[in-house]
């Protein structure tokens, strides 16, 4: 397989001349980003356990999180991988998180496959409308700041999402609590 590798900033990104096994672009990943070998490790040992997962195919490596790593598949489609789930204390999706088509799970890493978002042209005030979204929903912003376009992006039916499921958390444990309760009862 043939990877092409472009240093740009923040993430390299990688584009397989033909679509790769996931489990292939991870090891490439291992040998061409030597500061994410850690991580690169435990995804590796971890993908290789499970075998549907393994053998999805990836086209290109776009870029990585604390936890995760992102791949565009052929289909223009995202496959997020992620140690542990990528909801903090396991939050059910909201209105406001990127709709999930499929969700596997290999050891601890979660493969999340989403639609492609399209962030060229958003401005500051689609930033406070995701935000006034998330608070309108019951939880608090965390590590999404004012301006912060990185962390939003624009469906095709043109319908705003947050990227990162990490910057919409609870309020407190206490209605972390309470929402579990409340979806028992459901």
């Amino acid at each position: 397989m043939e990877i092409s590798v472009q240093n740009k900033y923040p993430a390299p990104i990688f584009k397989a001349a033909k679509p790769a096994r996931l489990i292939t672009a991870l090891q490439n990943l291992h040998l061409t980003r030597p500061e994410d070998i850690k991580m690169t490790d435990v995804f590796i040992k971890e993908v290789s356990k499970n075998d549907e997962v393994a053998n999805k195919l990836v086209k290109k490596y776009l870029c990585k999180g604390s936890a995760a790593l992102v791949f565009e598949t052929p289909e223009g489609e995202i496959l997020k991988l992620t140690l542990g789930n990528h909801f903090p204390l396991n939050r059910p999706v909201e209105s406001f998180d990127v709709p999930v088509y499929e969700h596997k799970k290999s050891g601890k890493v979660h493969c999340y496959l989403e639609e492609k978002l399209y962030q060229h042209g958003l401005s500051d005030v689609f930033v406070d409308e995701v935000k006034n979204h998330i608070r309108e929903k019951g939880y608090r912003t965390f590590d999404f700041y004012d301006g912060d376009i990185n962390q939003i992006g624009l469906s095709k039916e043109g319908k705003l999402y947050l990227l990162d499921p990490e910057c919409a958390k609870y309020k407190t444990i206490f209605h972390a609590i309470f929402d579990k309760i409340k979806q028992l009862l459901k």
